[in-house]
């Protein structure tokens, strides 16, 4: 594996620093100077190492658990370690990457079709995958319809560029016919087609102040049918929708043998809030096109201080709509983790241009 040098280090402990780290990531155990010796060479004896990661330890990149033990990267020498990961990092095998894309584009259904992408990501990973939808306010509006479901009842369906569909039943103070519904679903696509569903709001405020709406019977019904489904559908109160697949792999991680550790981390799982923080926080990052790997300590709450995190943002052309990625321990492989969240975030942007263009 190779590392970029840093001049923060010598290449002397880099290379100690990367074996310890390597060798934590296959064990788990704590690594001593003589299985470093013993398993990368590099020349030089136990003692030569064992000062070495002494002094790394003083430089608050490696740890020691107990006295009597070995050492332990820290998550300031885990950062080191990613950072400086070079470009030749282990690809996932090409035949991966196929079944992805092949996998997902025999799924219409937008649901299923996120529920597959985490699937195929903790299949890959044997990891917790996780896929976060765009929020309704981010999407843009390809067309919308009414049907009539009872005298006072419209099943409003939303459906977005990126081929994305809400669907909402709202109550409505008078009767209105199919055909009716039929030319307020054209007027309104051909009026809000292309907006994003923040501007839609907007919009309609205007269009219920014109004169037109007091004017035109059929205008007046578009705009209060919309106003009932943007309205609702606009409440940051109801976020994006987080999908979570493979958690159980967790507990085959020596990390989370501790009972209180593996409740810890299903309530964070079972509750979503915070990982839709967390996930959220890569949407708004300057940086879209790289993958971000987040260690520990780094995530913005304690309650996930053991795990890392790797995600990316999938797009809609320069859009960014939502977050894909990987959680497990912080012992993760990097090396094989980082390409995959880095694949599927690409392959779901092109695969949503297709959904698009069907």
């Amino acid at each position: 594996m190779m590392i970029q040098m840093s001049e923060f280090l010598g290449d002397r402990e880099q290379q100690i620093l990367v074996a310890v780290v390597c060798e934590y990531i296959s064990t788990a155990d704590p690594v001593g100077s003589r299985t470093i010796a013993r398993k990368y060479g590099f020349g030089i004896s136990p003692a030569t190492i064992r000062n070495i990661m002494a002094d790394l330890e003083e430089m608050g990149f490696l740890a020691q658990p107990h006295t009597s033990a070995g050492r332990i990267p820290t998550d300031k020498g885990l950062r080191f370690y990613v950072n400086h990961l070079d470009s030749a990092r282990r690809s996932v095998e090409e035949g991966n990457f196929v079944n992805i894309e092949e996998a997902l584009q025999a799924e219409p259904e937008f649901g299923t079709f996120m529920q597959k992408v985490t699937a195929l990501l903790s299949a890959l990973s044997h990891q917790a995958g996780m896929v976060l939808t765009p929020n309704l306010k981010n999407l843009v509006c390809r067309h919308i319809d009414f049907v009539k479901l009872s005298n006072f009842q419209v099943l409003v369906i939303f459906i977005s560029d990126t081929g994305i569909v809400q669907k909402r039943v709202i109550r409505f103070d008078e009767d209105i016919a199919q055909d009716t519904l039929d030319k307020v679903s054209r007027l309104v696509t051909e009026d809000l087609m292309g907006l994003s569903v923040a501007s839609i709001r907007t919009k309609l405020v205007r269009m219920l102040e014109t004169e037109k709406t007091q004017f035109d019977q059929l205008f007046a019904r578009a705009v209060k049918l919309s106003q009932e489904f943007f309205a609702k559908e606009l409440d940051d109160s109801e976020p994006s929708e987080l999908y979570v697949g493979g958690t159980l792999n967790m507990l085959n991680q020596p990390e989370f043998a501790d009972l209180e550790k593996m409740k810890l981390l299903f309530r964070t799982f079972e509750e979503k809030r915070l990982l839709i923080r967390i996930l959220d926080k890569c949407i708004e990052e300057e940086d879209q096109e790289r993958v971000k790997v987040i260690i520990g300590d780094e995530n913005i709450a304690a309650d996930v201080k053991d795990l890392s995190f790797v995600i990316s943002s999938y797009k809609y052309g320069d859009r960014a709509l939502g977050v894909v990625g990987i959680v497990g321990p912080k012992r993760m492989d990097y090396t094989q983790i980082i390409p995959i969240v880095d694949h599927t975030a690409k392959a779901l942007s092109r695969l949503l241009i297709d959904r698009m263009e069907m």
